[in-house]
């Protein structure tokens, strides 16, 4: 059962990953105007570099996760693997909601910044987090993507009316 819950994990996070990734596509690809698309694709080159950036400079997100989830103390472990992850999830949600709303195009445009940094994230987290042995339980060096994940999405699903 633990293997089955690990593989849901893996899969819930590589879809996360791969649906972030069509949505910078197709919000690229959906715009009309050719100098707005290449705003646009600079705006997922700046989200990818500023990340890269972070990390030349030393700041590293997967080694705070990292860290993150294996504290021993519950409460710290709660805090920062499970509540912040899921509340910056809900505050990414609320501004692409709020953005996509608007129709601001500076606003659109930092979404897809965002959208890249995220997968970016995402993607350096789910690497790193193959470094952690899970000793045979749940894969708890995932949780901080697992539930930033469910926080955007219960945001959404909740929240964004398209009709």
């Amino acid at each position: 059962m633990v293997f089955l819950l690990n593989v849901i994990t893996h899969i819930m996070i590589i879809l996360g990953i791969v649906g972030l990734i069509f949505y910078i596509a197709y919000a690229v690809h959906k715009e009309e105007a050719m100098f707005e698309k290449v705003i646009l694709v600079i705006s997922a080159m700046t989200g990818f570099l500023i990340y890269f950036g972070a990390r030349a400079l030393g700041l590293s997100i997967p080694a705070m996760m990292m860290s993150s989830v294996s504290i021993a103390s519950p409460i710290r472990m709660t805090l920062f693997s499970i509540l912040i992850p899921w509340s910056v999830g809900v505050a990414v949600a609320w501004y692409f909601s709020w953005c996509l709303n608007k129709h601001i195009d500076i606003a659109f445009r930092i979404v897809i910044l965002i959208s890249a940094f995220i997968v970016t994230l995402f993607g350096d987290v789910y690497a790193a987090s193959y470094a952690v042995t899970a000793g045979g339980g749940i894969d708890t060096s995932l949780l901080p993507n697992l539930t930033f994940t469910v926080g955007m999405g219960l945001y959404i699903i909740l929240n964004y009316k398209t009709r």
